[in-house]
């Protein structure tokens, strides 16, 4: 797709090939001034492993000015039974080429049966996002503190587990995977550390991954038993859990999507939260 002349030359917006990588790294580092080059690279070097998904952008869209990319617009799929879910990620466009922003996410966006996902949306993007048929499904945050209960833990991951492959590949990128079988059910968790500096210090698990918020509730008390004595005071989960003590933040890391297939709360797989960290 060409557009319009901008800034002295024809800009081109085209699918990101894996050879324009490095130089996206440059320019993401540009772009968003609290990461360096080296952030980029270690997500990109993550995201290679990961199975393409058949009959969607291996890695997203650019725009190219003929002589360097001057926008970006990174979109991370993967699939989740029938659907597939695309993470649209880190967009940004050098400000002598703005005026193509909103044609770049025309183009990504553009698959009917594909779910987008966007899990990190600055506050000024949020209007684009709405013009372009995106719904907030998650409006706040939660910190989680459970108490000790019942149910077993374990770092094993069954071969016959649905969900075995994606416990591995996250397993492998350094994140905190277990199962919890309780009630008869074993069900999966995947957990990245962070550390809370407000109000007080605190090594807590951010969910990355469960199959729905129902089982993360139904489980917290086994995952508390867990996770207590190694040092993690509680969890962080989108939403609002039922039936657990918990701290709600209204406005923290809202996400959007736009689809056939609104997102599960609690399934950040696959998306930037791990791709990049």
């Amino acid at each position: 797709m060409t557009l319009e002349p901008q800034a002295g030359g024809r800009v081109r917006c085209r699918q990101i090939a894996e050879t324009d990588l490095d130089g996206l790294a440059d320019l993401l580092a540009r772009g968003f001034p609290a990461t360096d080059r080296d952030y980029w690279t270690r997500g990109f070097a993550r995201w290679r492993s990961m199975a393409p998904v058949e009959g969607v952008p291996r890695f997203g869209y650019l725009l190219d000015n003929g002589l360097a990319p001057v926008g970006v617009l990174l979109l991370i799929s993967s699939q989740r039974g029938d659907a597939i879910l695309t993470n649209l990620s880190s967009w940004y466009v050098e400000p002598a080429f703005r005026a193509h922003s909103v044609p770049l996410v025309q183009m990504a966006t553009k698959l009917k049966h594909v779910t987008y996902l966007n899990a990190s949306p600055a506050p000024h993007t949020w209007p684009t996002l709405q013009a372009q048929g995106f719904t907030p499904y998650n409006h706040g945050r939660s910190a989680v503190f459970a108490l000790p209960g019942r149910g077993r833990v374990s770092r094993d991951i069954p071969g016959d587990l649905p969900e075995a492959k994606l416990l591995a590949d996250h397993r492998a990128w350094g994140l905190t995977c277990v199962t919890v079988q309780k009630d008869g059910i074993v069900a999966p968790f995947v957990f990245r550390p962070r550390r809370l500096d407000r109000p007080a210090p605190l090594a807590m698990l951010d969910l990355m991954f469960c199959r729905g918020m129902d089982d993360f509730s139904r489980c917290a008390p086994a995952l508390a038993r867990h996770f207590l004595p190694k040092g993690f005071a509680g969890f962080l989960v989108d939403g609002r859990p039922r039936g657990r003590l918990h701290h709600y933040v209204e406005g923290k890391e809202p996400r959007w999507f736009k689809g056939p297939h609104r997102p599960t709360l609690g399934d950040l797989a696959y998306t930037e939260k791990v791709v990049f960290g």
